[in-house]
């Protein structure tokens, strides 16, 4: 089995790397490497589309106007999700290219994480040793290698 060299760590808005240091009495330590934060993820959508006066107006009654304000919000926030994956999995590449390591992890939240995996290039993908469904984003570094199977002590 490849060891993970490197632990990765995302969620919507933002990704922080960890370099794996094996120590031979306390385990493995993580050292930051890289931490990234994508503005477009946060705020809410109504603040970033500019025509309020000309929305339908959200409502939980019946008629016309039930649900999303438009279709084409909807297709915007979706396109947005799709551009926040992808600057994710550019930057994830970027990190595991410029290591020169073999194995690393990937812990996202379970709503993104497969759709950021099928983002990354097949090279950078099939060396992915430990995938983890968790938002693990905020979690000190200390206590991440708790989280991944491959990095517990025996």
């Amino acid at each position: 089995m490849i060891p993970i060299s490197i632990i990765i760590t995302a969620d919507r808005g933002s990704l922080k790397a960890y370099q794996v240091n094996e120590t031979p009495t306390r385990g493995p330590s993580l050292q930051l490497i890289q931490a990234f934060d994508i503005t477009d993820a946060h705020g809410r959508f109504i603040d970033k589309v500019s025509d309020l006066a000309g929305r339908f107006s959200v409502t939980e009654m019946a008629g016309p106007h039930r649900g999303q304000a438009s279709i084409a919000e909807s297709k915007l926030g979706n396109e947005t999700d799709r551009r926040i994956h992808k600057e994710l999995a550019d930057e994830i590449a970027k990190v595991i290219n410029g290591s020169g390591k073999e194995g690393w992890a990937f812990a996202a939240p379970s709503e993104i994480h497969s759709a950021i995996v099928d983002l990354l290039p097949g090279s950078i993908r099939d060396r992915i040793v430990e995938h983890v469904k968790s938002d693990l984003v905020k979690v000190e570094p200390a206590k991440l290698p708790a989280h991944f199977r491959s990095l517990r002590p025996v």
